[in-house]
């Protein structure tokens, strides 16, 4: 186990300690260029074929996710064929994230219901380099089980190995978010993605 994963697990158990919900758990994706990951809860396994924008065939998504502190946590990858559609892809991961939370907020796209903060350029150990390697925060609200107006934080990490495109992602009430500890817990999410090698 490399010197910075124990420090990522160390932090993650200190954490855990503040935030009792939480169970955090090592997942290794072999399928997808070994990817290891930490997750606070159980990921369930799902997958299903879908269009992309920006990449020429239907591609098989693959997502692990879990849900705990009231947020989903979650780990989406797919294979493309061409390397010269990584780029499309990934830009493609995140215009459909907005897209998905501007539908839920009843909005357009580019409406003001839908915030973003790009964050900049993105760092997982032994990622291959690449200009739309991103981390995103947006804000929108959307209904809660009872209709009532929920204001969502969510979070995105979009990279790539090789052929293989990742979008990590935090799903949270706002309330959440501003919580003790919450920016804490999904920064240990985040930092935990390394491949091996």
């Amino acid at each position: 186990m490399s010197r910075s994963w124990v420090g990522v697990v160390t932090f993650a158990v200190l954490a855990s300690a503040c935030a009792p919900e939480l169970n955090w758990r090592e997942v290794k994706l072999t399928q997808a260029d070994g990817l290891q990951a930490l997750f606070p809860c159980k990921p369930e396994s799902h997958e299903r074929t879908l269009r992309w924008p920006g990449v020429s065939r239907d591609v098989r998504l693959h997502v692990l996710s879990c849900q705990a502190m009231e947020g989903t946590w979650a780990l989406s990858y797919a294979t493309l064929d061409d390397a010269t559609e990584v780029g499309s892809a990934l830009r493609g991961l995140e215009a459909a994230l907005r897209s998905n939370l501007a539908a839920a907020s009843g909005a357009e796209p580019n409406a003001p219901a839908v915030s973003s903060q790009d964050l900049g350029g993105i760092q997982v150990r032994g990622m291959t380099p690449h200009a739309d390697a991103t981390g995103w925060r947006h804000q929108a609200e959307r209904a809660d089980g009872l209709g009532r107006p929920l204001r969502m934080d969510v979070q995105a990490w979009h990279f790539s190995h090789g052929l293989t495109v990742f979008q990590g992602s935090v799903w949270r009430p706002q309330e959440q978010v501003s919580g003790q500890n919450g920016e804490d817990v999904a920064n240990t999410f985040f930092h935990s993605f390394q491949f091996p090698g």
